[in-house]
C-alpha cells in the first residue's frame, strides 16, 4: 500500500502507528527456497508469495499488531495461508480492506476473464478476503457486489474505525467459512484432537516399485521425522528388478517398526487404498518412493490441519532435484512447485491443488472410496483432490517446501500419455456434487471468457508480416505455375 492510501489514513487518525510496506522487495532477504524458480513462472500466486515473505522479514524487525492488505490482486492470500498453517504471523492480526476488486474492473470494461492468471487472481482475493482475521469492507457497493458472487462476508466485518478501533484487534480470529466442520468418525483415541491434545497417530503410505536405489533414502528421511507418532506402511507392489526386491527386503531390518509387505503388481492406485485400508492413523500421508522429506514435515502437516478442523487435505511447497542426496538434503534444484490450492475453476486444466504428498483426514479419504485404480495413466493424485471438492470437502495448503520431489526422466508421471492422464481428471467433472456456488460461477465466467478470447484470435486479423508473407508466397507460386504451364 500506497502512504496515502485510505486505510492507512484511517489507521492514523484512530492513532495507530503505521508502516507503509512496499512490495519491490530485495531478493537477498528473502529464504532461499523462495528464490527457486516455480515451475510454472510467474503468476498472481507468485507475487503474493513475495509479498508474504516481504511483509514476514518486516514483521520480525517491527512486531506489527495489525497487517492490512489491499483487497486487489490477492497479495495477502500467502500470508493468510501461513497464518492458517501456523508457519507465521499467528502474533498478529491479518485484515483485507476491500478497496478494490480485479471482477468489478473488468465487468466495467464488459471483458469476461481472458486467461489463467485472471481467473487465479479472482480466487485469491476472495480466499484472502473470506479467510482474513479482519474484513475491512469501507464501500458498500463493493460489497454488495462481491456477496452477489457468493463472497462470505462475515456479521463482524469492519465498516468503518469511527467507534470500532478495537475490531482490528483480533490477533485469535479464525476468519473462513462460518460452516460448522464436517462430521467425522471418532478419531482412534491416540490423540487427533486440536492443538494442545497429544500427538495424534499419523500413517505414512510408500508404493514401491523397482525403486530399490532410492527407497532406502526415502525412509531414512522418514525415520527422521520430529513428529513422535507415526505408523509407516511399505508395500512392494511386484518389482521385476532383483535389485529392488533385494533392498526393500533388507529394510525390514533396518526399520523393525515400519510395516513391510508384497503384493502381485496392481498399479499405485490399488496400492495407496490397501494401504488406506490398513491405516490405523488419523491423518494419511501418502510419499512417493523416491521422494526425500524434510525433518519437520510430518510435524507441519499435522499442525496445520489441527488448526482447521473444517479442512480435509492440505498440500504443501516442494522442490525439484534431479541430483544424487548423499546428506539426504539436496543443494541444487530444477524449479519449485508452489499450488495455490485453487481456484477449482481450473482444476480442468491444471492441478491447482499440489502433489500426492500430502496429508489427509483418513476418514474423509476413504468416504470418497480413495484413489483411481485406472492402470496405464497416471494425475491419481490430482483425480483424488477433485473428488474430495466435489464431495463438499474443503482443501488448503501448507505454504512451505516440506519435501523434495525427484524428478526422473522416466517418472511414471512423465512416460504416461497426457491426453489419458487428463481424461481421467475430467471424468471427475462429471459429479460436482457440492460445488459451491462461488466456484461453479467461476466455471462458467472462465469457459465464457476463454471461448471469446479464441474468438477474438481466430478473427484478428493477422499480423503485417503474415500478410506480406502470404502475399510473397501467393506470387512465387504464381511464377512457378506460370513457368510450368510454359
Amino acid at each position: 500500500m500506497t502512504a496515502d492510501h485510505p486505510a492507512l489514513l484511517e489507521l492514523r487518525a484512530a492513532g495507530w502507528d503505521v508502516v507503509s510496506v512496499a512490495t519491490d522487495f530485495p531478493a537477498d532477504d528473502f529464504p532461499p527456497d523462495a528464490r527457486v524458480r516455480e515451475l510454472h513462472g510467474d503468476s498472481p500466486a507468485e507475487r503474493s508469495d513475495v509479498v508474504r515473505h516481504a511483509v514476514e522479514v518486516l514483521h520480525h524487525k517491527h512486531r506489527f499488531e495489525l497487517i492490512v492488505f489491499s483487497g486487489r490482486g490477492g497479495l495477502g492470500a500467502r500470508s493468510v495461508q501461513a497464518k492458517r498453517a501456523g508457519l507465521a504471523f499467528t502474533d498478529t492480526t491479518l485484515a483485507v480492506y476491500l478497496d478494490a476488486n480485479s471482477q468489478r474492473d473488468r465487468e466495467a470494461d464488459l471483458r469476461w476473464p481472458s486467461c489463467f492468471a485472471e481467473v487465479e487472481t479472482d480466487y485469491l482475493e476472495r480466499f484472502a478476503f473470506e479467510n482474513a482475521d479482519v474484513q475491512w469492507v469501507p464501500d458498500e457497493l463493493l460489497a454488495a457486489f462481491v456477496k452477489r458472487n457468493h463472497w462470505n462476508v462475515r456479521g463482524d466485518a469492519v465498516r468503518s474505525l469511527q467507534g470500532g478501533e478495537q475490531d482490528l484487534r483480533k490477533s485469535d480470529a479464525r476468519g473462513g467459512s462460518q460452516e460448522p466442520p464436517r462430521a467425522y468418525p471418532p478419531p482412534s483415541g491416540r490423540g487427533a484432537g486440536g492443538v494442545g491434545s497429544s500427538p495424534p497417530l499419523v500413517t505414512v503410505a510408500i508404493a514401491h516399485y523397482n525403486l530399490g536405489r532410492y527407497l532406502p533414502d526415502t525412509l531414512a528421511t522418514l525415520a527422521a521425522q520430529t513428529h513422535p507418532d507415526l505408523e509407516v506402511i511399505v508395500i512392494d507392489d511386484g518389482s521385476t528388478e532383483a535389485a529392488s526386491v533385494d533392498a526393500f527386503e533388507a529394510l525390514r531390518t533396518r526399520h523393525p517398526t515400519f510395516t513391510f509387505l508384497r503384493q502381485a503388481n496392481a498399479g499405485i492406485g490399488a496400492t495407496r487404498n490397501r494401504c488406506l485400508e490398513l491405516a490405523r492413523g488419523d491423518y494419511f500421508i501418502p510419499v512417493d518412493a523416491d521422494n526425500l522429506v524434510r525433518p519437520d514435515m510430518i510435524a507441519k502437516f499435522v499442525t496445520a490441519m489441527q488448526r482447521n478442523p473444517d479442512v480435509s487435505a492440505m498440500s504443501c511447497y516442494f522442490l525439484a532435484f534431479d541430483t544424487d542426496a548423499p546428506d539426504l538434503r539436496p543443494t541444487s534444484f530444477l524449479y519449485a512447485h508452489r499450488p495455490a490450492g485453487g481456484p477449482h475453476a481450473l482444476a480442468g486444466i491444471r492441478n491447482v491443488y499440489g502433489d500426492a504428498n500430502a496429508i489427509f483426514r483418513t476418514a474423509a479419504l476413504r468416504a470418497v472410496g480413495g484413489y483411481g485404480t485406472d492402470r496405464g495413466t497416471s494425475c491419481e493424485d490430482w483425480e483424488v483432490f477433485v473428488k474430495l471438492v466435489h464431495a463438499g470437502h474443503a482443501l488448503g495448503v501448507v505454504p512451505d517446501h516440506l519435501f523434495y520431489y525427484r524428478h526422473r526422466p522416466g517418472g511414471f508421471s512423465r512416460s504416461t500419455n497426457w491426453f489419458a492422464n487428463h481424461q481421467r481428471v475430467l471424468r471427475q467433472f462429471a459429479h460436482t456434487g457440492t460445488l459451491s456456488p462461488a466456484e461453479s460461477l467461476a466455471v462458467w465466467s472462465a469457459l465464457l471468457g476463454f471461448h471469446q478470447q479464441s474468438e477474438q484470435f481466430r478473427h484478428a486479423a493477422p499480423p503485417r508480416r503474415h500478410r506480406i508473407a502470404d502475399r510473397v508466397h501467393a506470387a512465387l507460386g504464381w511464377v512457378r505455375r506460370r513457368f510450368t504451364s510454359g
